[in-house]
């Protein structure tokens, strides 16, 4: 197979549409049920391993919820609609996310200001240093 090899750096991404999706991850199943590798089903749905792991983890509903043969006089929904409860577990996920997220932003900038407290403490002490460097190197080589 032509291409089995890894993809070029400058590659242009490639973008799915959600049944392009969906029908990929359920080959993507049949393949695994049969006893492929992750690498062979990859290299089967010419996608990277990465890519395959992101889709897996997408809410995506199932192809059975997208068109449900017993509701065939039913308005027509859109296949990516969420139901409550996914709607609820997304948000969940999104929530968490975001507070792990504040708390990181909250931790550097709080090692920031120590730093900097830190650094314009020692700042007089390092005036007299920075002079004597100063002196060896010359007068052309201001900072």
């Amino acid at each position: 197979m032509a291409g089995e090899g890894p993809e070029p750096i400058g590659r242009k991404m490639k973008k799915h549409t959600h049944e392009e999706i969906l029908s990929k991850l359920d080959r993507a199943e049949e393949l695994a049920r049969a006893g492929k590798s992750q690498v062979d089903i990859c290299k089967a749905l010419g996608v990277s391993i990465m890519t395959l792991h992101r889709w897996r983890k997408l809410p995506l509903p199932k192809r059975e919820a997208v068109a449900p043969q017993d509701r065939a006089g039913d308005s027509k929904v859109p296949a990516n609609v969420l139901s409550n409860d996914e709607m609820r577990r997304v948000l969940e996920e999104l929530t968490l996310e975001n507070q792990r997220l504040r708390k990181i932003v909250t931790d550097l900038l709080l090692e920031k200001m120590r730093l900097e407290e830190a650094a314009s403490a020692t700042l007089p002490r390092q005036s007299s240093a920075q002079g004597r460097l100063q002196a060896l190197l010359g007068p052309g080589s201001s900072g």
